[in-house]
């Protein structure tokens, strides 16, 4: 079964928009923090406790564990990045073409997909599902030239870098990746 565990949207190494949704992934950040702060295990749920993703304290609780989360998401992006121009100059492959300067846009494991989208403006879209998930890369280019630059960037009200605070967007977001899983 398809599953969207979270999506991110960096702006260069910061982190402007995120949307998680599965247990998975708030269990990966829980992690990453208790890991940050020597503990190397995860303190045991109640059977009683609700589902992290249905509990309203999440969004404050996530919000500590965030940035480690993040750090290291962007941290592998980056390096994977990085490696695969290597290769691409090393062995003269074409420059990739189209809206996406990335020189990849796939990463999977046995147990979840990356999906990568940069752009020459420096915003990375970041989109982690289950690992029989399609390629997503003309889903991550709509959801950026049709969804983050006319609802977001275009917005005069918006700081570029800022965070993104729009429920709308965040919802049409949400509605375009779970329609193309």
């Amino acid at each position: 079964m398809a599953e969207l565990h979270s999506f991110h949207i960096f702006f260069r190494q910061r982190c402007i928009h995120r949307y998680l949704c599965s247990d998975a992934v708030v269990t990966a950040v829980k992690r990453c923090m208790m890991l940050d702060n020597g503990r190397d295990k995860p303190s045991p749920r109640n059977d009683g406790e609700r589902s992290p993703t249905e509990s309203a304290e999440v969004a404050d609780e996530l919000a500590e564990y965030n940035p480690h989360y993040e750090k290291l998401l962007v941290g592998f992006m980056a390096g994977l990045s990085s490696f695969c121009k290597t290769i691409h100059v090393t062995n003269e492959l074409e420059r990739p073409n189209g809206l996406s300067v990335s020189y990849f846009n796939v990463c999977a494991t046995s147990t979840f997909k990356i999906h990568y989208f940069e752009t020459i403006t420096g915003y990375k879209l970041v989109c982690i599902t289950s690992p029989e998930v399609a390629n997503l890369e003309l889903t991550m280019s709509a959801i950026y030239t049709d969804l983050l630059v006319n609802m977001v960037l275009s917005n005069p009200l918006y700081t570029i870098g800022g965070m993104i605070n729009c429920p709308e967007f965040e919802d049409v977001v949400a509605k375009t990746l779970r329609a193309n899983l």
